[in-house]
């Protein structure tokens, strides 16, 4: 199964850098050279598995996350032609062809968003002659593992095939038998990991058993963006039940910005993006905004994909106490947390707890709710998987005290000027210490994903 909406003709795009410009007789207008021919659709390119790039040749390929005017921008560009297919030469070609297929086993995990919960989201695909014979996601606690859905799907095929699967495969008896016992029988060839399960009854152990079956075990591939697809569990399993997992979400401009006048509401990115803000909803206990949002934007809060083991609680950050105890929530008698300060007025405090409110009366700090102890108290009340969107004030606060793991940025396809609200107010210079774990287009938006590298090194033990 491939994506075949990709833009016919692809674009040509400049690579910059290091090229033999003419300084004369440089039309206005015209695209600098060396180019840089790019396909661009939803999804992942394929059918057959096909990146191409024409360009002078040049020894790399470039990926670089741009800072400039407050806007963030992520610029991939392969500076030479590469074919990638079943035939592929050499190590760089297999390894891209890894990739390839990895991706779309991250793709069906997160297909699965909210309903798996304890356990993680996992995608396989069984591979064969460079082929997908056959794809399986773990739908739900209790039901048939990835792998095993897969291998059972790839029938006689999945002899000699390679899996490739998001999550080491389980090597315990729980509430379905082990994967590897499975991937054994059906005598699968190579498997392609992208990250060592670190439950303890696994931790290692499903790769061990596959080596010492024989099999061919690539770990590694994608990590990153696999480690995305499961962060809490990540972090609980490798750090501890005591420490929060946080996301940061917002939409932005091409320019940087989350809307187009202070004050004012403003669609920026597509239905397409709004389903990936739903199923990281389904991923987190607690959905938290800034009260600006709050009154400016009026968000449902919710989740609104089937099925989802649970809604995240919304969250407030609120100073002064502005928000409504009369806001019209999607279902009736709403749980919802309001974090103030102590100074916040009490008769304010006692219409939102009528209106089914935790008020929680927390450290100030910079004029502003502690976010420090905003999340402690979350942590507290099971709720530390939290999902922050904003506005720019909260998610800057976010930034600053490096209190996050995850950032996803949507970028809709405008621009909004020197009126725009920025996102990101910086009070120092200095560079985000972030690494880009996923990038892809999601109709017309672009969507970059970075994983904190505090939290990398954090989880490296962990994840093999």
């Amino acid at each position: 199964m491939y994506y075949h909406n990709n833009l016919r003709g692809g674009v040509k795009v400049p690579t910059g850098g290091d090229s033999p410009r003419v300084a004369l007789g440089h039309r206005a207008g015209a695209i600098p050279e060396p180019t840089v021919t790019v396909w661009m659709g939803e999804g992942w390119l394929g059918d057959p598995p096909v990146l191409r790039a024409e360009v002078e040749a040049r020894p790399f390929c470039v990926s670089s996350p741009l800072h400039r005017s407050q806007g963030f921008f992520s610029v991939i560009i392969a500076r030479r032609y590469i074919e990638l297919g079943p035939d592929a030469m050499g190590n760089c070609g297999q390894k891209a062809l890894d990739e390839f297929f990895i991706r779309r086993a991250i793709d069906l995990a997160w297909s699965a968003a909210g309903k798996t919960d304890p356990n993680p989201l996992v995608g396989a695909v069984v591979v064969r002659a460079g082929e997908i014979v056959a794809e399986g996601v773990h739908e739900k606690a209790g039901e048939a593992h990835a792998e095993v859905a897969a291998l059972a799907a790839a029938g006689s095929a999945a002899e000699g095939a390679t899996l490739y699967v998001t999550l080491e495969p389980c090597s315990h008896q729980g509430k379905t038998p082990p994967c590897v016992d499975r991937i054994i029988e059906r005598k699968i060839r190579r498997v392609v990991v992208s990250t060592q399960d670190p439950f303890r009854l696994v931790d290692g152990r499903g790769i061990e058993r596959l080596r010492q079956a024989g099999i061919e075990v690539e770990m590694g591939i994608l990590r990153d963006a696999a480690v995305l697809l499961n962060l809490s569990y990540f972090k609980k399993h490798i750090l501890g039940d005591g420490v929060p997992a946080i996301t940061l979400k917002a939409a932005v401009s091409l320019d940087g910005k989350i809307s187009a006048a202070r004050g004012e509401r403003t669609d920026i990115t597509s239905e397409q993006s709004r389903l990936w803000t739903h199923r990281l909803r389904a991923m987190h206990r607690s959905l938290l905004v800034g009260i600006e949002t709050a009154l400016i934007d009026r968000p449902r809060l919710d989740c609104r994909l089937p099925g989802v083991f649970a809604a995240p609680v919304p969250v407030v950050l609120d100073t002064r106490l502005r928000f409504p105890a009369a806001y019209r929530w999607p279902v009736e008698a709403q749980p919802f947390y309001i974090f103030t300060v102590h100074e916040a007025d009490r008769e304010r405090e006692g219409a939102l707890a009528a209106a089914g409110g935790t008020v929680v009366r927390c450290k100030e700090s910079g004029g502003g709710v502690d976010i420090g102890d905003v999340l402690g108290r979350l942590l507290a009340d099971g709720l530390g998987s939290c999902l922050v969107e904003g506005g720019g004030a909260v998610f800057s606060s976010f930034i600053e005290r490096g209190l996050w793991d995850a950032l996803y940025l949507f970028a809709g396809p405008s621009f909004f000027g020197p009126d725009g609200v920025t996102l990101y107010r910086s009070r120092t210079r200095a560079p985000l210490e972030a690494v880009a774990a996923d990038a892809r287009l999601i109709g017309n938006d672009i969507l970059c994903a970075y994983l904190n590298e505090s939290t990398r090194r954090m989880l490296a033990d962990g994840l093999g």
